[in-house]
């Protein structure tokens, strides 16, 4: 099984499980809100208020899947002094467009001054991880600490009846996943390396649980990939149009990339990876449909507002896609899709989408939704061969 973790900030790269600043049974801190955005209350006062306060980002795929399940939690719970409350640090205008595609039951708010994250996080530089749901009690105390998708109806009762819920063993987990991820690949001597433009390592091992970390595609950090799968995540190369040498196939490596200065061109890397394992390329065109993708509507594109990292984060059958070019949200989606799709212009603005997997349908329909139209037309697809060298 994959797991794809997408960093987006240099501060917590490397550092996805810090030392949180807060503990079960503890007093909260204290929670800044800027700007109640949507479903704001008439009793702005959180003083004696049960609070289930989750933490989230437009671009956490995973704080977007836990909104239904979020949703529900509140349909099920309901009472006068019980608040949900889904903050960020983002701006009004980028929630904004989140809700427009997304339903929160929950009060959605954001503190731009980033003290709440700070208090909740590790007391310096934010929070570590994403998304994060904190219970606290009418008398302000902490009574649970944990993921959504893990919080139920069995907690919930617990919690509005002063009843014990506290998770003992959240940060004890978070250390043993720290002190497991400190015996891999450091990236933060490679991130604030100024001097080094170029890096790249690859080596085999016999870890069985693949990791991805990246920011963008100027570094990379994968652990226990095969081949075939460094194709397909990284080099946007569909199974089917790879074959590999036989003692390859099963191998699995560990892969370190940086490249500052190119950081759209994975041509480098792929040259050295073929190197490092000996290995040449064979290529051949065969015929097939593509969508091909045109821009019809340009007023319902989203151009991003982030200006410092691209990001692709799975919110179970949707992708958040956080600053990505047309033409490379395109790439992503043909390694989901059946059929391939292909931008007929050259553009290189970077937008948000929010695109449905489920099937070929939803993602067309969500393309659709942005101003893009698809057609599908005759094309050719380049097909792989690799081969070891003699």
């Amino acid at each position: 099984m994959r797991k794809i973790i997408y960093i987006l900030t240099l501060l917590t790269l490397g550092n996805t499980y810090a030392q949180s600043n807060i503990k079960v049974s503890e007093k909260a801190p204290e929670i800044n809100i800027t700007d109640w955005i949507e479903n704001v209350p008439n009793d702005k006062n959180l003083n004696d208020k049960y609070i289930v306060l989750e933490f989230w980002a437009s671009w956490c795929g995973p704080c977007i899947a836990a909104v239904p399940h979020m949703n529900k939690i509140q349909q099920e719970f309901k009472q006068k002094d019980l608040y949900y409350i889904s903050i960020t640090d983002e701006s009004i205008k980028k929630v904004e467009r989140s809700l427009k595609r997304i339903d929160f039951n929950s009060i959605v708010v954001t503190d731009l001054t980033k003290k709440t994250q700070v208090n909740f996080g590790d007391g310096i530089k934010g929070l570590d991880k994403f998304p994060l749901t904190v219970l606290i009690d009418k008398t302000g105390i902490i009574k649970w600490i944990g993921e959504p998708k893990n919080l139920n109806s069995s907690i919930m009762s617990k919690f509005l009846t002063n009843a014990n819920t506290a998770n003992r063993n959240y940060n004890s987990e978070k250390a043993v996943i720290q002190k497991e991820q400190n015996k891999t690949f450091d990236l933060i001597d490679l991130l604030f390396n100024k001097e080094l433009k170029y890096y790249f390592e690859l080596q085999e091992t016999e870890g069985k649980e693949s990791v991805k970390q990246s920011m963008g595609t100027s570094i990379i950090k994968l652990k226990s990939y095969s081949l075939q799968d460094i194709y397909n995540d990284v080099l946007n190369i569909k199974n089917d149009q790879l074959k590999l040498p036989e003692n390859i196939e099963r191998k699995r490596f560990d892969l370190i990339y940086k490249n500052i200065e190119e950081p759209e061109n994975l041509n480098s890397l792929e040259k050295d990876i073929l190197k490092k394992l000996n290995l040449e390329k064979q290529t051949a065109f065969k015929p097939t449909k593509i969508n091909m993708v045109s821009i019809q509507d340009q007023s319902l594109l989203e151009e991003t507002l982030e200006k410092l990292f691209s990001a692709k984060s799975d919110a179970d059958d949707k992708i958040i896609f956080t600053a990505y070019t047309i033409d490379k949200m395109l790439d992503e989606l043909s390694n989901v899709s059946s059929t391939p799709f292909k931008f007929n212009h050259k553009n290189e603005t970077k937008y948000d989408f929010i695109i449905g997997v489920k099937s070929e349908t939803d993602i067309i329909n969500s393309l659709k939704s942005y101003g893009l139209t698809i057609k599908e037309e005759n094309s050719k697809i380049e097909y792989i061969t690799l081969i070891n060298r003699k």
